[in-house]
């Protein structure tokens, strides 16, 4: 073994400014040549007990980042230029690695395993994940007698903030298996509902959705406005200001039924083997279960205007909801769903001043956003091989056939060979940022044993190593000029003799 030689790339500001990962910020070319609208609350700092809490109700764009500009500033006189060491691939694959989970089930249940992995631009990172299975078994209650294994994956795409994703990562699954009980058990407000078993779930997944959001931005702000305590008070506004998207996946194990409930633009697809009929073959296909729900979804918009009555093509400006925020559905941002007596009654209470309504003259009916979920099934048969759930960072830099075939591959046994002691040969030049052609073609590799950091590397460059390390080299808020938070959930169907492993973590 050899010392490997640490790299230095010579970051300029200027040239930073000008490159794009591919087609990362694509979707902000619009409005970035014409926007000088900047949605910050700012800072507010009151005291509270014993201590000072600074509040930031500061509403970022989905998707960008700003800098200080003191530092730009001392950047460029110091010659324009930043260092920044780059990663080993050694280093790049540890950086991957570290935050990777895979886990066999082997309940002959049909669902064998599942991997998931996590890879950072924001610090701390936005995105957030949880996973919860209820097994089986007729000795715990009612419920559990009745059904099969169930199992509940979700992804959280946060913005502005992680407070909000967190709160999802920590109380969604809950809520929804809550109204999921009440629904098979007809108590409740299911009590009375007479409907077939799936529309009856979706029902449930739905008001589950909406319940909980309710508790965020409504309930548990009336609660801090008309007590004089101070229980919560940070985390019960900082997850109302923030904003998060959700994506959760529902197995029915038993009756072999998929539900996806998405708020948001994160994404969720299936990998279907099915026969070529061209020779006779097999070949991978990508059945999307999910809408981007943004203001570029013309099914967005036209939802929108049908709810706001009289102010059509008022709300979405430059592909976002007055300019701001990308996603149209989301949980959380109550500073597109507050009307103006929320708004003033927090500000005054908590900050001592007042603040504008998002949209200024033109918000005339609030709430503009919604965390109610479109919700798909599937059949789960036997040709449905896995699920792939992923924020849109990962959506950012593959497309779905690309993300199928990758984990097809994946699946079917091929590898690839990485020499992660190669000394690492960048095409970075000393006073300039440009990868040479790194973004004019995709080169794939097969390296890793988890399917969702195999395909969070391939996002960030596959085998182009020197772009690869590069990207995991760039520190935060930098780094969100090239790449997103990247959130993966692979969950594999099938039988559980897929493995020789028995069921838990897998050390990999």
């Amino acid at each position: 073994m050899f010392l490997l030689k640490r790299q230095v790339l010579r970051l300029p500001f200027k040239e930073l400014r000008r490159v794009s990962y591919r087609n990362v910020h694509q979707k902000q070319s619009e409005n970035s040549k014409n926007s000088t609208l900047k949605y910050g609350y700012g800072v507010a700092t009151t005291l509270l007990g014993i201590g000072v809490i600074t509040l930031f109700y500061g509403f970022q764009r989905k998707g960008q980042q700003t800098y200080n500009s003191s530092s730009l500033n001392d950047k460029e006189e110091d010659g324009g230029r930043n260092s920044t060491i780059i990663r080993s691939p050694r280093e790049a694959t540890a950086k991957l690695r570290e935050n990777q989970i895979s886990f066999l089930l082997q309940r002959s249940n049909g669902i064998w395993r599942y991997d998931s992995n996590q890879l950072g631009s924001n610090y701390p990172i936005e995105d957030m994940k949880s996973e919860e299975f209820v097994f089986n078994s007729p000795k715990r209650n009612k419920v559990e007698s009745l059904v099969g294994d169930r199992l509940f994956f979700g992804v959280y795409d946060g913005h502005g903030g992680w407070n909000t994703s967190k709160f999802l990562s920590k109380t969604l699954i809950p809520k929804v298996r809550e109204h999921l009980d009440k629904a098979i058990e007809g108590t409740g407000e299911y009590s009375n509902l007479i409907s077939n078993y799936q529309e009856l779930t979706k029902a449930a997944i739905e008001k589950a959705f909406v319940e909980l959001d309710d508790e965020i931005i409504i309930h548990s702000i009336n609660r801090l406005l008309n007590t004089k305590g101070l229980f919560s008070i940070e985390e019960c506004l900082l997850s109302a200001f923030s904003g998060s998207c959700a994506l959760l996946a529902y197995i029915d194990a038993a009756n072999k039924d998929l539900y996806v409930a998405c708020t948001g633009d994160s994404r969720a697809v299936l990998g279907v083997r099915e026969t070529d009929n061209e020779n006779g073959g097999k070949r991978w296909k990508a059945v999307v279960l999910t809408e981007d729900q943004t203001g570029r979804n013309e099914n967005e918009v036209k939802r929108i205007d049908k709810e706001h009555p009289g102010e059509e093509g008022n709300i979405i400006s430059y592909g976002r909801v007055f300019g701001g925020l990308e996603p149209t559905r989301a949980f959380g941002d109550s500073k597109y769903k507050w009307d103006v007596k929320m708004q003033d009654g927090v500000f005054t209470k908590f900050f001592k001043i007042k603040r504008g309504l998002a949209g200024g003259s033109k918000n005339k009916s609030p709430p503009y956003v919604t965390a109610r979920p479109e919700i798909t099934s599937h059949k789960l048969t036997e040709n449905v091989k896995f699920l792939v759930l992923a924020t849109d960072g990962l959506w950012d830099a593959l497309s779905n056939e690309e993300v199928v075939e990758l984990v097809g591959e994946f699946l079917d046994g091929r590898r690839d060979i990485i020499d992660d002691e190669k000394e690492n040969s960048s095409n970075f030049k000393e006073d300039e940022l440009k990868w040479e052609n790194s973004m004019q073609e995709k080169v794939f590799t097969f390296v890793d044993e988890n399917a969702s950091t195999h395909l969070i590397r391939n996002a960030c460059g596959g085998a182009k190593q020197d772009q690869l390390c590069a990207l995991l080299s760039l520190p935060s808020p930098m780094s969100r000029r090239f790449i997103d938070d990247i959130t993966v959930t692979v969950v594999f169907f099938g039988p559980d003799n897929q493995s020789n492993k028995t069921s838990g973590k897998i050390n990999e």
